[in-house]
């Protein structure tokens, strides 16, 4: 059998989810911008697959029918019996490819409504599963037009948006224009070849209630679920929990698996099943995000459909005992589930953990800019005994950290953490990310 990875960012580390598929098939990657590629990445795609097919660079990236058709003519030349994408911006080329060469994937449909947040909003709406009030965005009318109809503050974002690039939040109808303004400027500003009209929706800012949820403190009013679809079944594998966002939209932190009660992971998981269906995905896998509500209702924020980025998945198969790479392989190559369903009975013997840490957390009382020269004591002081620091990176000394609207991608340190009680994991991401603190190079 043989696999084409079309490669670009996103999804599980490369070196995580490489020799599973090579365990799996002979491996073939197409890359449609080697110029992001760093060193490493290079080397690790020259000693796992079979070949790496380099794209020349000569088109319109934003032209996604000829992204599409490059991608056809790899898996042609490779002899492709599966496609694989983990990154959100060739998911719909890939799923359109797969689809002309008549090879498994989430479909070509239910692709674009995954990646287009108006499309999915639009086919959410039509099964009754959104209480989100939301509506195109054109101008900063739109905005103070939803403001007006919601009585609060709302969110614009791009519509094929990822890793948060672009969304902000605008408070009152005087900020539309300049919050409009910088949302593009900060999308332009973010590595992606996005759409070519670069259309945005507004939609009303939901606040969910983590106490009413949780039965201990320390986390969001956020989940997220990870699982995929195998001709047209939805399977859930795990709920993950998200650590309080660092002011105003970035993602902290996750944990698996999930502190919520029972009743609380069997709402979440329906609600996930629901919200996969009302996409109409074929093979894939997903990346369920919902908001966990003061009435005990779960809003919908996103579907993906991939998995997960950053540590997610790794920290999914530790927590749970299987492999989710494995799991899309044998669902597009053969057409079979080889994972279990999310029981929300079970009770993991073993947790995980990713924290990421960020200038503005992590900064004390020292402004910015700052050169970054480590930090005051090392991680590995501030987690419990039983808890394993199984990955860590942080910036090189003179990083600049400076105030950044869109901060995600310029973290200080990223730590995956393992352990075999999940009290003592979650006590020592609060720690870490409480007691962490930056030193400047200077001092």
């Amino acid at each position: 059998m043989r696999v084409l990875i079309v490669y670009d960012y996103g999804g599980p580390p490369l070196p995580y989810f490489l020799p599973v598929l090579r365990a799996r098939a002979r491996i073939a990657v197409y890359v449609p911008r080697p110029e992001r590629l760093d060193p490493v990445e290079r080397a690790l795609l020259t000693a796992g697959a079979e070949r790496v097919l380099l794209d020349d660079g000569t088109w319109d990236r934003r032209d996604e029918q000829e992204t599409e058709r490059r991608v056809v003519v790899a898996a042609q030349d490779w002899q492709a019996d599966a496609l694989v994408c983990f990154s959100e911006l060739y998911a719909t080329q890939t799923a359109g490819a797969a689809e002309k060469l008549g090879l498994r994937g989430p479909g070509a449909a239910g692709a674009e409504r995954a990646r287009d947040k108006l499309l999915m909003r639009d086919a959410l709406t039509a099964e009754g599963l959104t209480n989100v009030r939301y509506r195109p965005l054109r101008s900063e009318e739109d905005i103070v037009a939803l403001m007006s109809e919601v009585g609060g503050p709302v969110l614009i974002k791009p519509r094929r948006g990822m890793s948060a690039a672009g969304i902000q939040r605008v408070d009152r109808a005087d900020q539309a224009q300049q919050v409009f303004a910088s949302a593009r400027q900060s999308l332009a500003g973010f590595d992606v070849p996005a759409d070519a009209e670069g259309a945005f929706l507004v939609e009303e800012l939901l606040h969910g209630d983590p106490d009413l949820w949780y039965p201990v403190p320390g986390f969001s009013d956020q989940v997220c679920v990870e699982g995929l679809v195998v001709a047209g079944e939805y399977v859930p594998v795990a709920i993950t929990d998200v650590t309080p966002k660092v002011p105003p939209l970035t993602q902290s932190g996750h944990i698996s698996p999930t502190s919520l009660d029972v009743d609380a992971r069997r709402r979440v998981i329906d609600t996930a099943e629901r919200a996969v269906a009302a996409l109409g995905l074929d093979t894939c896998g997903t990346h369920v995000e919902l908001k966990l509500m003061p009435d005990g209702s779960c809003a919908v924020v996103e579907i993906a459909a991939r998995y997960a980025g950053r540590t997610i998945i790794p920290e999914t198969d530790f927590a749970h005992g299987c492999d989710l790479v494995g799991a899309l392989a044998d669902a597009l190559l053969h057409g079979t589930c080889t994972t279990r369903r999310f029981d929300p009975d079970s009770e993991p013997s073993r947790a995980a953990a990713t924290v990421y840490l960020y200038g503005s957390e992590c900064l004390g009382t020292h402004r910015t800019p700052v050169r970054f020269g480590g930090f005051a004591v090392h991680p590995a002081e501030l987690v419990d005994p039983t808890v394993r620091i199984a990955g860590y990176a942080e910036r090189e000394r003179g990083w600049v950290v400076e105030d950044r609207v869109h901060e995600q991608p310029y973290w200080l340190a990223q730590l995956h953490l393992q352990s075999t009680s999940l009290v003592e994991l979650r006590n020592s991401v609060t720690r870490v990310r409480r007691d962490l603190r930056l030193v400047p190079e200077d001092e």
